[in-house]
């Protein structure tokens, strides 16, 4: 949800996701010695406030901080415009207290504070369900937490609250898809990757109590893992469809629940192998769409995609169930695509539509930023573009002279650099695939009043178009939705932008707070500031 209070000196803008929120402020005019901004949350359904917590002290009070300790914020303020609080629960309510904090480090001095009420999304509403994993097992909280142990070196009980930690959610909520299936109903995926134990255990037990489970696999990559899992799980007469004619990847991650006239009902979808590392490693996406037609579109395709086609036969099929889109207008809705396809004709419709953007664009491409995209990055544009890798590598390299691109990749705090605390990655915690990133998400204009987002399984680029088994989601005008998607994506971005540049910059690296009050001036001296422009884009949302 958005919401705002602009009608004092000092102004809130609040974008709340399910477990991640967001929160922009702004003055009326630039303010002399502001040490920065205090935060107390209140939770409007228990009474409970809580002083917020920050990372970096004023060094003429803590003069040697202590690793991994953390700083009250009325005490040692947040130096930012923009205040991110990724501690909050789904479908709950809240009020955020913002107060100024003037005065000497010592002895500080507070302002008049404004407040502002919001609530959290749940996971599923309406036509859409969105569920994220943590994603950050290079992380402070996982350090402090679980010491950067692997969870399958632990004790049971603390195994247990590391998985919970690290699910954040998508675990239990892909569970819930399954076992939410009743007797006499159809569970129909196709997966990539299929061989996490507890999801297959999942599927057996549904097959247990009537529900009738088919499952395309992919008997390519993970063949023999996929197999292997399958025949442990008791799952062999439901995974009959093995597919690996003619196609680069059978990269699909999709289920769909179908009544028992065979009827869609509707679909899991998103960036979410069954793998342990997809569950609970790098940052992954599932995305639940409650709406027959979507679920009937998904269902042709499986039934497709169960032949084990040649690429010519399911790129006709894919675009029999749903043409390449036209350019203008877009339809509020949600639309999906599958591939192969015969021509890249919707990678470069997805490129024209971040080529359209007006205020702001946020992009995860784990792997490879396609030249259609690095043409549109490459051009000088007002607006913001964030850009996310999962590493640096030269099949993504691009050069852009827009300075208002940011790039950043998958990163963790390698060794500890003052009171932050040495931390891991995935790669480190769970073995095998990507470190970091695997979500596949466009979004455009997030904020506006029509925001577009583009999710699915594919890596927008040429084989994923035109040789990979893949399905994309398109979702305009779903401010829900959006909200979601942005909420996380800054979480991330945040996150791994910092570490990426602290690993190389240790030097230039500033650890204390500032006691001038200079910290200000890029949110009031210069509209070429990135930081100005983003807060510009909170102040004029679409609410």
């Amino acid at each position: 949800m958005r919401a705002k209070n602009d009608g004092g000196e000092l102004e809130l803008y609040v974008v709340a996701g399910t477990n991640s929120l967001v929160l922009s402020m702004d003055l009326k005019k630039k303010p002399e010695g502001l040490l920065g901004f205090a935060f107390e949350r209140i939770d409007l359904e228990t009474g409970s406030r809580t002083w917020l917590d920050g990372q970096k002290c004023f060094q003429s009070v803590i003069g040697d901080p202590v690793p991994g300790q953390h700083y009250p914020t009325h005490l040692h303020p947040v130096q930012s415009f923009l205040w991110k609080d990724f501690t909050v629960v789904p479908d709950h309510s809240y009020s955020m207290k913002v107060t100024p904090v003037f005065g000497k480090p010592k002895a500080p001095e507070y302002g008049d504070g404004a407040e502002i009420e919001f609530r959290t999304e749940p996971h599923i509403k309406d036509t859409h369900g969105v569920f994220f994993n943590r994603g950050v097992s290079g992380s402070q909280s996982y350090a402090e937490h679980f010491g950067n142990q692997r969870p399958d070196k632990m004790p049971p009980d603390l195994q247990k609250a590391a998985y919970a930690w690290l699910s954040r959610g998508l675990y239990e909520g892909l569970l819930a898809y399954i076992g939410a299936a009743k007797s006499g109903q159809k569970l129909k995926g196709a997966f990539y990757e299929f061989h996490y134990g507890p999801v297959l255990e999942a599927f057996k037990a549904a097959k247990d109590m009537g529900v009738e489970v088919n499952i395309v696999y992919s008997g390519k990559s993970y063949k023999e893992d996929n197999e292997s899992a399958i025949a442990a799980a008791g799952l062999k007469d439901c995974c009959t469809h093995r597919r690996d004619n003619e196609v680069n990847e059978p990269h699909n991650k999709f289920m769909i629940l179908c009544e028992a006239n065979d009827k869609a009902v509707n679909v899991w979808t998103g960036s979410t192998n069954i793998s342990e590392k997809a569950i609970f490693g790098h940052c992954n996406t599932g995305h639940i769409v409650k709406d027959r037609t979507i679920a009937e579109k998904y269902h042709a395709y499986w039934k497709a995609l169960s032949e084990n086609p040649d690429r010519k036969t399911l790129a006709l099929a894919t675009e029999r169930i749903q043409a390449d889109m036209a350019t203008e207008p877009m339809e509020d809705g949600t639309t999906v695509f599958f591939s192969p396809r015969s021509t890249c004709a919707m990678l470069q419709q997805y490129a024209d539509l971040i080529d359209g953007a007006k205020e702001m664009v946020c992009c995860i491409y784990p792997f490879n930023i396609d030249r259609r995209f690095q043409a549109v990055f490459k051009k000088d544009e007002p607006f913001i573009r964030y850009i996310l890798l999962d590493s640096h590598k030269s099949y993504n390299a691009f050069q852009t002279d827009d300075k208002d691109v940011e790039v950043a990749a998958g990163s963790y705090i390698k060794s500890p650099i003052d009171q932050w605390v040495k931390e891991t990655s995935s790669g480190q915690l769970i073995s095998h695939g990507v470190d970091y990133l695997h979500n596949k998400f466009i979004l455009i204009d997030p904020l506006s009043p029509a925001p577009i987002v583009i999710t699915g399984s594919a890596n927008y680029s040429e084989n994923s178009t035109l040789k990979n088994d893949e399905n994309t989601l398109i979702i305009k005008g779903d401010k829900r939705v959006a909200d979601i998607y942005l909420t996380e994506f800054i979480r991330l971005f945040d996150h791994f932008s910092f570490r990426e540049w602290v690993n190389e910059n240790k030097d230039d690296f500033k650890p204390f707070l500032d006691e001038t009050g200079d910290w200000v001036n890029k949110y009031f001296d210069s509209r070429e500031y990135l930081s100005y422009k983003r807060k510009m884009v909170f102040k004029t949302m679409d609410v």
